[in-house]
């Protein structure tokens, strides 16, 4: 019979929580290196403006990503807040978050340069959904097959955190498909997704009286 290999469990999340926020910030910092000041040969007001509006896609997806990653990491902040330990497992799930979000800068700037490609919108969207995946794919482990999380935790509250980060994993999906149909449409969803997500949900515990279950 093989033996169960059960995770060993440290008490604490300081040094994975510290080691994403340092990502994180790197990634948020990143995402502006791909603005640069445009070149102005008619320096006018209007000609200002107008040498301005060739960088406007750019910015525009500068400033997306940034409130999008911003978001993750107010969310990734709220998650850890309730876990007592860390394991190996756990570790790899955020590792796999936190490739994927380091990929963001480079798929901004594509959709920047090209954002009515639909392959650009569509490289984009995928990887933001593959994000979306990770965390999703470690809230399940966390609520569900480890006992990372406060036991005082219902498991109604976790399967609503749960169905929810399905919500955005899902839609990202869509929004990814629909960059070969319409590419605008595919981007303004793009866009309104994290806004689901500005305000994190916190899982409420069980009051310290008796007489409630999961």
């Amino acid at each position: 019979m093989t033996k169960r290999i059960i995770p060993r469990h440290i008490e604490g999340t300081d040094r994975i929580e510290a080691f994403s926020d340092g990502v994180m910030a790197i990634i948020m910092t990143l995402l502006i290196f791909e603005l640069h000041v445009p070149t102005i040969t008619d320096f006018s007001l209007s000609g200002a403006f107008v040498a301005l509006q060739t960088i406007a896609p750019k910015f525009i997806s500068f400033a997306v990503s940034f409130i999008t990653i911003a978001i993750f990491w107010v969310n990734h902040h709220h998650f850890f807040s309730r876990i007592t330990h860390t394991d190996w497992k756990l570790l790899w799930f955020n590792n796999m978050l936190l490739f994927w979000l380091t990929v963001v800068p480079f798929t901004t700037a594509f959709v920047g340069d090209y954002p009515t490609l639909p392959v650009a919108v569509f490289v984009y969207g995928l990887t933001l959904f593959f994000a979306a995946l990770s965390f999703t794919l470690m809230g399940q482990y966390v609520f569900f097959k480890s006992k990372l999380l406060s036991e005082t935790i219902p498991t109604s509250e976790r399967r609503r955190e749960w169905m929810r980060s399905w919500l955005g994993t899902g839609l990202y999906a869509l929004a990814s498909i629909l960059a070969f149909v319409y590419a605008q449409a595919a981007l303004f969803i793009l866009a309104i997704i994290p806004m689901l997500f500005l305000v994190p949900n916190l899982l409420q515990e069980l009051p310290d009286q008796g007489g409630w279950e999961n």
